[in-house]
């Protein structure tokens, strides 16, 4: 009992079964892992075994069990089931007790309650598909649909994305897991058009961009959404609503649609853990879908070059940076020579968890192709890392995602930071990139170096490792394109040599830092395309 006690304030649950006696005895928290009250115990080791999920294809009978455990303890995860019929996931040990002679006489086990994290797994998995089917697409109608369906049935019963067109919400994406059912939503879509003035709702969502939970749909909700129309009531209730998530899809300058997900036949809820993953969700595919409307503006770029460089060039170029209290930043991006548009570029976010993320990237190769090929570099980046992965993480998957058969083909050299306000650590990784710079309060400039790294699409299957270095107040970092340093026939060690002289002498203020290195570097103005961002750590 002592051993029980200690396991419980570590959160874990035991029992044991005496194979002699039948008699079963359970700890006082494990009852509440099954939906149970606190000291609840089976009648017997069968009514235990049937509040495990039936279809995991664990073995149920003591004989069975004893045999598996012939080699030693099993450790295995299993989904309780709770008297409402729902699971939750718990880790399970196992383990056999015998006596003198070698006799089975005792089973015993330990069980913890791991649903957040199998949840979080899960939703991880469903957003890293999600995320590759948004970034595998350049048509937005085949884009959202097939998004849809895949967060039908495990995120929804249903899904609907709306976008705005000529001020209403124009139903773009729909997927059920009942067709009937998907049907009836466009009945209601058909006959019902969206208040645009509505209080509640998408039209709500999509003007405040405040997103929406509605853990319980109870009937009076009901009532009032139809506003005394008893046929619209009729059909509200036939759809069987039981809990709904709107949330908004924001794009860079403001909303453009929004994401409804509804919980219906399953019986299933939605609570504020499944709303924050909706709004991720969301947000990836706001960046899908303006990644996707820039791959149409390139394509038509591609056929009239002329007419569409200066478009191209307005909506490609780095977005204003950001202002934060967490970094002091400053930049500078020009097109090299007589190109109207350039491969190069930088980027500077900041991930729902807080962490900041700058990149740096130079695509081989000029002109629209190249600005093709950059556009889906730098909004694949983007979108991984808002998906939470690391940046060597974020490198790999994206190597060899491209297609090269696309109009734009070529490779990239990328410099990915990822910099955590609250530990002061950077996290880099390099895809080819030439090092970024870090300075010191005392003045001394140091790489963030490792091993050479091939750029991205070169080598495929290549798995990029990443640094940590932990930073200081007044540390400066550069992050710049070789058109910064790069001179026709000089080993670029002395180039990059010229640069650090350069730094270890300029002013604190990021953007002094920037005019001083375009003033003292003979390289500049140059025929390469050109990049360069400073932070600086306050």
């Amino acid at each position: 009992m002592i051993v029980a006690s200690a396991l419980a304030q570590a959160g874990i649950a035991s029992w044991e079964y005496d194979l002699k006696t039948g008699e079963l005895w359970w700890s006082d928290n494990a009852g509440p892992l099954f939906g149970r009250h606190e000291g609840f115990t089976p009648a017997g080791f069968e009514e235990a075994i049937a509040m495990m999920d039936p279809g995991d294809g664990r073995p149920s009978d003591i004989g069975e069990i004893v045999a598996a455990l012939g080699s030693g303890p099993v450790e295995v995860e299993r989904r309780a089931v709770l008297p409402d019929g729902s699971m939750q996931w718990t880790h399970n040990t196992y383990f056999l007790m015998r006596d003198d002679s070698g006799e089975p006489v005792r089973l015993a086990g330990m069980m913890s309650d791991i649903q957040d994290r199998k949840r979080r797994e899960q939703e991880d998995e469903l957003l890293h598909h999600a995320t590759k089917v948004l970034m595998g697409l350049v048509d937005w109608n085949s884009t959202l649909q097939a998004t849809a369906d895949v967060l039908v049935p495990d995120l929804a019963d249903w899904c609907v994305i709306d976008l705005l067109r000529d001020g209403i919400l124009e139903p773009v994406a729909r997927a059920h897991t009942d067709v009937e059912k998907l049907r009836l939503a466009e009945a209601i879509q058909a006959e019902y058009p969206p208040d645009m003035d509505a209080a509640l709702g998408a039209p709500n969502v999509l003007r405040t961009g405040v997103s929406e939970l509605y853990m319980e749909i109870p009937d009076e909700l009901l009532v009032s959404v139809a506003e005394g129309d008893q046929r619209l009531l009729q059909i509200l209730r036939e759809v069987g609503y039981r809990s709904v998530i709107v949330v908004p899809l924001r794009g860079r300058k403001a909303v453009i649609g929004t994401m409804t997900l509804v919980m219906a036949d399953s019986g299933r809820g939605y609570d504020e853990a499944a709303l924050r993953f909706a709004e991720r969700v969301g947000d990836q595919i706001a960046v899908a879908l303006e990644n996707a409307q820039l791959h149409a503006r390139v394509s038509e770029a591609l056929d009239r070059e002329r007419a569409a460089v200066d478009t191209l060039q307005r909506g490609l170029a780095p977005d204003p940076l950001p202002d934060m209290d967490e970094l002091d930043l400053a930049a500078h991006y020009e097109i090299g020579g007589t190109n109207n548009v350039g491969g190069d570029w930088y980027d500077v976010f900041t991930r729902p968890e807080g962490s900041i993320c700058l990149v740096i990237g130079d695509v081989v190769g000029r002109g629209i192709p190249a600005v093709a090929s950059m556009s889906r570099y730098r909004n694949s980046l983007r979108a991984l890392m808002m998906e939470g992965h690391s940046p060597a993480r974020a490198l790999t998957i994206l190597n060899g995602l491209n297609d090269h058969d696309a109009p734009g083909k070529g490779f990239a050299t990328v410099g990915c930071v990822l910099f955590d306000p609250v530990d002061r650590t950077l996290a880099w990784s390099s895809a080819g990139h030439p090092p970024a710079l870090l300075r010191d309060g005392a003045g001394q400039v140091g790489q963030l170096w490792r091993e050479p790294q091939p750029p991205l699409d070169v080598v495929r299957g290549f798995q990029y490792d990443e640094g940590r270095i932990e930073v200081e107040p007044g540390n400066l970092l550069v992050l710049y394109t070789d058109g910064l340093i790069e001179r026709r026939g000089e080993s670029i060690d002395v180039s990059i040599r010229r640069l650090v002289d350069a730094l270890e002498s300029a002013p604190d203020s990021p953007k002094a830092v920037v005019d001083q290195l375009l003033d003292r570097l003979p390289t500049y103005p140059s025929e390469d395309d050109l990049a360069v961002l400073v932070a600086r750590f306050p």
